[in-house]
């Protein structure tokens, strides 16, 4: 299916942070597509599938999990970070921030692929790349 992509900070993401990126908090609270209900039905989602988020920039495996506010459908959001980035514009349309909103992509279910830590999502994206 496809949807348009936000990202930005939360709370819970904030937290995990504090105690340290490399930690399985941190991936819980950043690895994590919001989708609203009728798209994760319309999906065949439960929270805690995995799906992959794919964008003309790359592709990603996080975790689904319902939206607790209000999202239009057709709407996801994914919190700021390195699963995010994968998928993001690198552009920065001379601004030298890239553009974290309104990114199409494509979210289908992942079914037994893993969820990947903050470091090894780096080392796939940046060190072992062709």
């Amino acid at each position: 299916m496809k949807f348009i992509l936000n990202t930005g900070r939360t709370i819970w993401q904030g937290e995990a942070i504090e105690a340290g990126k490399n930690l399985e908090m941190y991936r819980k609270a950043a690895a994590v597509c919001y989708i609203n209900k009728e798209d994760m039905e319309k999906l065949g989602l439960k929270d805690g599938d995995t799906v992959k988020v794919i964008s003309e920039y790359g592709d990603v495996v996080v975790y689904a999990k319902e939206a607790s506010e209000h999202m239009p459908e057709g709407m996801v959001f994914i919190p700021m970070g390195p699963w995010a980035n994968s998928v993001s514009s690198p552009k920065t349309d001379s601004t030298g921030m890239p553009s974290f909103k309104d990114v199409p992509v494509e979210i289908v279910k992942a079914e037994g692929e893993k969820v990947l830590s903050m470091s090894e999502l780096m080392r796939k994206k940046y060190i072992e790349r062709d």
